[in-house]
């Protein structure tokens, strides 16, 4: 008996010791990374900065739930001339709306063809144009005083192309180095896009009897 108990004391003087040099020789623990250091950080939806966000006036409901946010419908509405003039349609539309944004876009069309000879070096090289022009009984000309285009012979802006063709080749065919340019005219134009439950969008006040000569327009939700 006494010697079963020395060989038990023995084999728990092992293990013990055993464990002491296991832990005293493995090497540390290493830290696992993910992916390469040059991949960018996933980052949460909760953590996204939305102070930039292209929504503006944003009038979240109290009632607001997961639901309407998936369904809901689109619209924009327009077109108005100035911010200014968008800011009763967007005061009655936004208490009941989950998202809101007055959108502000370029407009361009061709606003005709402009037939001139190219600047001069001078104002007195401009004036003599003129009286060439003159003495060859062509009327209907202007030297542009300032700006980007001072000392160029407006020779007329023309709507239809034939129009402007014919006065070019009349002015080249007499020795003038005469030009056609197509001129663009620009303007803004102001929108108001938002969001709404589907099932709130009968709340939504008439937006015509705000300002008759906008429109309403259903679109899809891709803002």
């Amino acid at each position: 008996m006494f010697l079963f108990r020395i060989i038990f004391i023995i084999l728990l003087l092992s293990n013990i010791a055993f464990y002491s040099y296991s832990k005293k020789h493995t090497p540390n623990q290493r830290t696992f990374i993910a992916v390469d250091k040059n991949v960018n950080k996933l980052t949460l939806l909760s953590e996204l900065d939305t102070s930039k966000s292209i929504w503006e006036n944003k009038q979240p409901k109290a009632t607001e739930s997961p639901t309407e946010i998936f369904n809901q419908e689109c619209y924009t509405v327009g077109v108005f001339n100035s911010k200014s003039e968008s800011t009763s349609v967007l005061n009655a539309l936004k208490k009941d709306v989950l998202k809101i944004r007055t959108r502000k876009i370029i407009s361009s069309q061709e606003a005709g063809y402009w037939v001139y000879i190219p600047a001069k070096n001078s104002r007195d090289e401009a004036l003599d144009i003129g009286r060439q022009l003159s003495q060859l009984n062509i009327k209907d000309y202007y030297v542009v005083t300032g700006g980007e285009n001072e000392n160029t012979i407006s020779l007329g802006l023309y709507r239809d192309v034939n129009n402007a063709n014919s006065r070019l080749q009349e002015l080249q065919s007499k020795g003038f180095e005469a030009k056609k340019q197509i001129k663009i005219e620009q303007w803004p134009e102001f929108w108001i896009d938002y969001s709404i439950a589907s099932d709130q969008v009968y709340t939504l006040p008439d937006v015509t009897q705000i300002n008759p000569k906008i429109s309403s327009n259903k679109v899809e939700c891709n803002w």
